[in-house]
């Protein structure tokens, strides 16, 4: 790994993690918060890459197992709802050979149809995970009354009481993380040499 990488991925964990331990943050009843920690490590795959992205996505598991109040838990549910988004957009990458430096309206529709992929991959994952581990793990309450309970809490199915805010967190991932990479494009070209 060249120095340039180190120093790109060094500085979006720090990022990441500051964004951890700020307040700045939608917390869901089970647990889950909508925040802008993954937004520095979909960064750090525009910007590197593929292989950039899957080991930004290790270093926040690491990192926010050291950090978070969620300890590796909260960690391991943040990194794989991460993990996702990136497969997705590479998946876009391939799909549509977008290249960074192209049109706004291209880099939109390379979000775009990113974003809908990793949907389709982080729901389900979540949802799986959620119902398997987390929310047992979390809140203490037995598998056999996770559904039931987090649907009262909520007031709709399980499916969407967990998929929703991952939905949106998505949202936030991708297209912040979008606008962010189009100034840093136009100032910091060489960046993405």
């Amino acid at each position: 790994m060249k120095a340039r990488e180190v120093a790109i991925l060094g500085l979006m964990l720090a990022l990441s993690l500051m964004f951890e331990v700020m307040p700045v943050e939608m917390p869901t009843v089970w647990g889950m918060k909508i925040d802008l920690v993954a937004v520095p490590i979909i960064l750090a795959y525009f910007i590197l890459g593929l292989r950039g992205g899957l080991t930004a996505v290790l270093l926040l598991f690491l990192g926010l197992g050291m950090v978070s109040s969620t300890s590796w838990l909260g960690a391991f549910m943040k990194a794989t709802a991460t993990l996702p988004m990136i497969i997705g957009l590479e998946l876009s990458r391939r799909i549509t050979r977008v290249k960074l430096d192209e049109s706004p309206k291209n880099l939109l529709k390379f979000a775009v149809l990113g974003y809908l992929l990793g949907i389709a991959i982080r729901i389900p994952l979540m949802v799986a995970f959620n119902y398997y581990f987390a929310i047992e793990m979390f809140l203490g309450i037995p598998r056999e009354r996770v559904v039931e309970v987090v649907e009262q809490w909520t007031g709709v199915p399980f499916w969407i009481a967990i998929g929703l805010p991952n939905a949106i967190q998505g949202v936030i991932d991708v297209f912040v993380s979008l606008a962010l990479l189009v100034p840093l494009l136009r100032r910091v070209p060489h960046l993405f040499d």
